[in-house]
């Protein structure tokens, strides 16, 4: 199995923050904070089952590996 790589970044016209779960939309949210705590809360889940997960914020013109 591969690693999940949970990805946080703004999407659509309305630039909702949304979390990514490769090619798939796993959430959409308001604001940024509850985004990030979404993919951090599903991506310990994910470790608590033995899978290697990341999580990673993306910005505009830059990202970043929280988990």
């Amino acid at each position: 199995m591969g690693i999940m790589e949970f990805q946080v970044c703004r999407q659509g016209r309305d630039a909702r923050w949304v979390v990514r779960l490769g090619d798939a939309v796993y959430g959409s949210y308001l604001d940024k904070e509850q985004a990030l705590l979404d993919a951090v809360d599903a991506a310990r889940d994910a470790a608590q089952c033995g899978r290697e997960v990341q999580v990673r914020v993306r910005e505009r013109a830059s990202a970043a590996r929280i988990l």
